[in-house]
């Protein structure tokens, strides 16, 4: 099963990065730039709302990966997690959206794989990634 799992992580990953450059293909210039070539220039205008909906549609691409070691819940919990940060103010509209769009990618990959998925057992002592942290902790 472990086998198999790694085939269809690698082939989702595979899926993930061409849909990924197809969605960021209609990025104004400004935003291909910090946000995909990170040159270090920043978007300090403010952004129409297509702008925003191009954004969170790139970003809302579903975290496949993210089978690997989260459960359902766990997703669900990330998805709430990123709205909330999303609603703060010290939050620009650039990550507004990208947050939004998180949000939407983790929801619909549970919506595919079935609330009550839960990933295989991780190796004993094996690092606990990230996001499986703020999971956890979103959890409690």
């Amino acid at each position: 099963m472990k086998m198999r799992l790694s085939y269809i992580l690698e082939s989702g990953s595979i899926e993930y990065q061409r849909e990924y450059e197809r969605r960021v293909r209609p990025y104004p210039d400004d935003f291909r730039k910090a946000l995909i070539e990170k040159d270090g220039s920043i978007i300090s205008r403010s952004i129409s709302r297509a702008e925003s909906e191009i954004v969170r549609y790139a970003c809302a691409i579903p975290a496949f990966n993210s089978i690997d070691n989260l459960s359902a819940f766990e997703m669900q919990g990330l998805a709430d997690m990123y709205e909330g940060w999303a609603q703060s103010d010290r939050t620009d509209c650039v990550n507004v959206a990208r947050l939004h769009g998180w949000s939407d990618g983790l929801r619909s990959l549970v919506e595919v794989i079935g609330i009550d998925y839960v990933p295989p057992e991780a190796p004993p002592g094996a690092p606990v990634s990230l996001v499986k942290f703020l999971a956890l902790k979103m959890g409690r």
